[in-house]
C-alpha cells in the first residue's frame, strides 16, 4: 500500500534540518506503535529475514519531503528555511491489503515534529491520500518492463572487507547488486529457501537500465542515527534519475511498495512510476 501525507507547517518560516530522514522515520514508527505495538516492534527490531542469510528487510519506505517553495540554500547553511504550505511525502508498505484502511486512518490529523539540537519544524497532517498500485493488473509471474523515477535517494552497495562500498547507477556493477537486493527481498516474502540464487541468476531475473543522462544523477550523503556516536553511520545514496527494470511483476511489486536498494526504512529507495 502507498499513500501521500499532506502536511501543513504550524508556523511560518520554520527551519528544517537537512538530515530529517531519521527523525521522520522515528515519527512513523511512533504512529505505528500506538496502534499495533507488536508490528511496529517487529519492523524496528527484526524485519523480514532472508532464508539462510543474516539479511533482513522492513518492506517499508518513504519519500523525501516534497517542499514546494523554499528559501535559496546558501553556502554554509545547515538548514532549509520553509516558505510554502505545499508539503507532502509518500509512505509505502508491502503489507496485507486487509490492513490498508487501518494504517491510513492512523495518520489523519497527527502532528509531526522534525528536530535536532539546533532546529525544529512542526507540521500537522491535513490529508491522507491513498495511491493506486500499478501492479494490480499483472499476474505474479508475468515479466514486465516498467520505468521509474527516484523520489528519495537510492542506496546500492557491495561489501568489501565487511564495509559497504556505495555505487552510483552509472557504475557497471550497479545492476548486479541492485538485482541481488531485489531477489533477496522477494525471498523474505516467499518464506522459503527454494529460490537459491547467485549473482548470475539474479541478473537473469532482474534487468536494470539507467535512462537518465548520467551527468544529471545527483549524489547525497546523510547520517543514519545522527547524534548517536556508537551507531551513527554515513550513507551515500543517489537520486534525480530515471531507470527501467525488466522483471517478474511479483518481484517488482515487492520493491516498488517496500523500497529498492538498502536503508529503505530510513527513507531511501522510494520511487514512482515514470511515463516516458
Amino acid at each position: 500500500m502507498r499513500f501521500r501525507l499532506h502536511l501543513k507547517p504550524t508556523e511560518d518560516r520554520q527551519k528544517l534540518l537537512f538530515n530529517y530522514q531519521y527523525p521522520l522515520q522515528a515519527w512513523l514508527y511512533k504512529i505505528l506503535y500506538q496502534a499495533d505495538q507488536s508490528y511496529a516492534s517487529f519492523l524496528h527490531n527484526q524485519g523480514y529475514a532472508v532464508p539462510n542469510s543474516h539479511k533482513s528487510f522492513k518492506h517499508f519506505t518513504f519519500s523525501s519531503l516534497q517542499l514546494g517553495k523554499t528559501k535559496p540554500i546558501k553556502s554554509g547553511d545547515t538548514y532549509i528555511q520553509l516558505s510554502s504550505d505545499s508539503i507532502s511525502l509518500v509512505v509505502s508498505f508491502y503489507i496485507d491489503k486487509a490492513a490498508e484502511g487501518f494504517i491510513v486512518g492512523l495518520f489523519q490529523n497527527q502532528e509531526v515534529s522534525l528536530f535536532n539540537r539546533d532546529y525544529r519544524a512542526n507540521f500537522i497532517v491535513t490529508n491522507v491520500e491513498a495511491l493506486p498500485n500499478p501492479f494490480d493488473t499483472f499476474t505474479g509471474n508475468q515479466v514486465v518492463t516498467m520505468s521509474f523515477r527516484t523520489i528519495s535517494p537510492m542506496v546500492v552497495a557491495r561489501k568489501e572487507e565487511g564495509l559497504d562500498q556505495y555505487l552510483s547507477p552509472t557504475d557497471e556493477r550497479y545492476s548486479e547488486f541492485f538485482a541481488i537486493n531485489l531477489v533477496d527481498r522477494y525471498r523474505t516474502i516467499e518464506g522459503t529457501d527454494s529460490l537459491q540464487v547467485d549473482s548470475t541468476i539474479a541478473q537473469s531475473l532482474v534487468k536494470f537500465k539507467l535512462i537518465s543522462d548520467p551527468t544529471k544523477v545527483k549524489k547525497r550523503g546523510f547520517f543514519v542515527k545522527e547524534g548517536k556516536l556508537k551507531d551513527e553511520t554515513k550513507v551515500i545514496g543517489y537520486h534525480n534519475f530515471t531507470f527501467e527494470i525488466t522483471a517478474p511483476a511479483r518481484l517488482l511489486e515487492i520493491g516498488f511498495l517496500g523500497g529498492l536498494g538498502k536503508y529503505c526504512a530510513v527513507g531511501c529507495g522510494c520511487v514512482e512510476v515514470w511515463e516516458r
